[in-house]
């Protein structure tokens, strides 16, 4: 079986860039602009990782990290959150909000994957 990632991010161009990335190492993917879409996604499809943008319209990162890991239905599913955002206090908020990892833009495809890995070893 194929594993499924979740890319919310609100730039249309990393959105394509990281699913490009992840379907040419094997994975399926899906697509959201922001974390309202990502949110409506997981709870339909619930894909076995979540790559997680911050600064996004309408739901932003965090808010979709309290949202997800707050229901019974999704909180286990992995949530990875890059971003451009790398002072140390958002790391630490993002962690203290359920997320499972933390990368931050620009990252490596090999980085990226190995963190994906990573994670889908963790929870399995």
């Amino acid at each position: 079986m194929v594993p499924t990632v979740l890319i919310i991010d609100d730039a249309v161009h990393i959105r394509r860039l990281v699913a490009r990335m992840l379907e040419q190492a094997g994975f399926a993917t899906l697509q959201a602009a922001d974390g309202q879409e990502g949110l409506n996604l997981l709870q339909e499809q619930k894909p076995d990782v979540v790559t997680c943008d911050i600064s996004m319209p309408y739901m932003d990162g965090y808010q979709f990290l309290a949202a997800a890991k707050g229901t019974p239905e999704t909180w286990h599913i992995p949530i990875i959150v890059v971003t451009a955002i790398g002072q140390e206090e958002e790391v630490t908020k993002a962690r203290a909000m359920g997320a499972d990892a933390y990368l931050t833009k620009p990252f490596s495809s090999s980085n990226l994957i190995e963190t994906i890995h990573t994670q889908l070893k963790k929870h399995a």
